[in-house]
């Protein structure tokens, strides 16, 4: 029954049409993360729970693994509200920690594995870690400074440790375990597991309103934060993303992404757990290798980014292979042009997969996805609909003045899955978390966008990286980097573009475009009138790049996202 809108989209809820009556109504999950796995898989113990390199780990194996460690973990003297961190890649052993972690009531503080030391040590220091499991890796990093923080104990994890035995032990032949006797403060896993055989460990009934796990934003500000997500944030994503996707149980989802990112450790790990997936853990994922990966797996469900996707396009062993394996198909944590998302789509289409892509917004301060894509509200360039009780407003930018359909403004969400806030941070929390007029708490994204009245969100550009200039007659007014960036983009020899200010005395800034080129097409002074000519078309004249460069790539955040502030960095030098 359609409902006349009153014009303000967090009132109207358009999006909810696309749900069903039971969705909309139904209650979230009351456990803790641990509890909410194992509820949804204790009565299929022999299930495969995690695919690693051939080896299949069943639900029941996962039980007890998480068990053992949770064992040593308490042996070790970990106790509720202790801050473990862990950084390791996507291996078995991730998991069992953080589940075993979740069920004495700690909380798992999730950082990359290859950090470096400085970095490493940050983090550590932060949260005042006691323990922490560390990719084997990185021992020689930090091995001689590790003393300079709280660590008491420091279990050292290996890709290794649980492959299959043959394999496990080729795998020794070529990667030495690191000679860590008499230095106390170190432990391997094995001799980790062996501390608490003795020990018994009951669950520990976890306030679920407490912080279950901190992940890091990716520093856009200069500064990352800790993003603290509870359980009830936690079960609420998951729970959202499996409401309106129609899987069935033991389907396979191939996790190509890390996961001290939410959107891998959340979307395809824990979720996929929740759901009784068989989760495919690949540690070190190559993008090129993809057709090697659906012959061995036969995956069906995969959460990755744009530029993981558009490498299949570049595979000459792809283009003869079947794809009907493939079904749910997602990509996040960066924009993909409109023409080449249609060229994968078609792609995988003409391979026999089951869906094209599906695109999303989210932020680690949601957990991870506030939208979601699915194939009744497909719009093309959008990123999808507000998640089932995750709910979406569009306000005037540095006001609290909600706009109506069709109006860009900044993006706010709210929500049960919105942090708890910034680790130790609380002036930063306040600037992004705020309290509207309608007494609810909204997360300012910082994005621009603007909600049809179908509730179907596009993005259109990026608050923060608003710069100051002056328009017509020396009028002070402000240029939209990434509003250029999707001009140019539009033109279909333009893989990527990045646009930067430059400092000028007159303009205050101008803008600079850096592109890269898609493969088959070379830079030119008619290429680059074209581009200027292509803006002119759609861009104010202050807004017209002056300068367009051509390069071979554009530098990367560790998250994998175009680092513009890197660019900015190499100009100044």
């Amino acid at each position: 029954m359609n409902k006349k809108l009153t014009g303000y989209p967090s009132i109207d809820k358009p999006w909810l049409k696309y749900y069903k009556e039971e969705a909309v109504n139904a209650n979230l999950p009351e456990q803790s993360i641990y509890g909410y796995m194992r509820e949804n898989n204790k009565d299929h113990p022999k299930d495969i729970a995690l695919v690693y390199f051939g080896r299949k780990i069943t639900y029941w194996e996962m039980f007890r693994q998480i068990d053992q460690c949770a064992q040593s973990l308490t042996s070790l003297g970990v106790v509720p509200g202790d801050i473990v961190t862990v950084a390791l890649p996507s291996i078995p052993e991730t998991l069992y920690i953080v589940y075993a972690v979740n069920k004495i009531g700690a909380v798992a503080n999730m950082i990359h594995p290859l950090a470096g030391e400085s970095e490493t040590l940050f983090y550590l220091k932060e949260v005042d870690s006691k323990i922490a499991f560390l990719f084997e890796e990185t021992y020689q990093d930090v091995r001689e400074s590790i003393h300079t923080t709280n660590v008491e104990k420091a279990i050292l994890v290996s890709a290794g440790d649980s492959l299959p035995f043959v394999v496990r032990h080729l795998f020794r032949l070529k990667n030495a375990a690191p000679k860590i006797s008499g230095q106390e403060i170190f432990l391997n896993w094995r001799d980790f597991i062996s501390c608490g055989k003795s020990n018994v460990c009951e669950e520990y009934p976890r306030d679920i309103n407490k912080p279950a796990i901190i992940s890091h934003t990716g520093g856009t500000t200069g500064e990352p934060k800790g993003v603290m997500c509870s359980d009830r944030n936690i079960n609420a994503l998951i729970w959202q993303v499996g409401c309106n996707l129609d899987f069935k149980r033991q389907d396979r989802c191939l996790v190509v992404l890390p996961p001290f990112i939410n959107y891998s450790l959340v979307d395809s790990m824990l979720a996929s757990l929740v759901f009784g997936f068989q989760t495919v853990l690949i540690p070190d994922y190559h993008a090129d290798r993809f057709d090697e990966y659906v012959k061995k797996y036969h995956p069906n469900h995969i959460s990755s980014i744009p530029d993981y996707w558009e490498a299949l396009l570049s595979n000459e062993r792809l283009k003869t292979m079947d794809l009907s394996c493939l079904d749910y198909l997602f990509y996040g944590g960066e924009a993909m042009s409109i023409a080449k998302e249609e060229e994968v789509n078609s792609f995988l289409r003409s391979h026999g997969a089951r869906r094209g892509l599906g695109a999303g917004m989210g932020a680690t301060e949601m957990v991870s996805a506030a939208t979601f894509t699915y194939e009744s509200c497909r719009e093309l360039g959008s990123v999808g609909i507000p998640l089932v009780k995750v709910n979406c407003k569009i306000v005037e930018p540095e006001t609290f003045r909600e706009l109506s359909y069709g109006q860009v403004g900044e993006i706010c969400f709210s929500g049960e899955t919105m942090m708890l806030g910034y680790y130790q941070k609380p002036e930063a929390t306040n600037e992004v978390i705020k309290i509207h007029p309608d007494k609810q708490k909204w997360l300012h994204t910082g994005d621009l966008g603007q909600l049809n009245e179908n509730g179907v969100l596009f993005i259109t550009g990026r608050i923060k990286r608003i710069l100051p200039t002056m328009g017509p007659n020396a009028q002070p007014t402000k240029m939209f980097p990434d509003r250029i960036e999707k001009v140019v983009m539009k033109h279909e020899a333009v893989d990527l573009c990045c646009v930067i200010g430059i400092p000028d005395p007159v303009r205050t800034y101008y803008p600079r475009a850096y592109v890269v080129l898609n493969r088959g097409y070379r830079e030119s002074e008619q290429l680059t009138e074209e581009l200027r000519r292509l803006c002119m078309d759609s861009l104010p004249s202050y807004m017209i790049p002056e300068e367009i460069m051509y390069c071979d790539d554009l530098p990367r955040t560790e998250r994998g996202k175009v680092d513009y502030r890197a660019l900015e960095q190499m100009d100044r030098v």
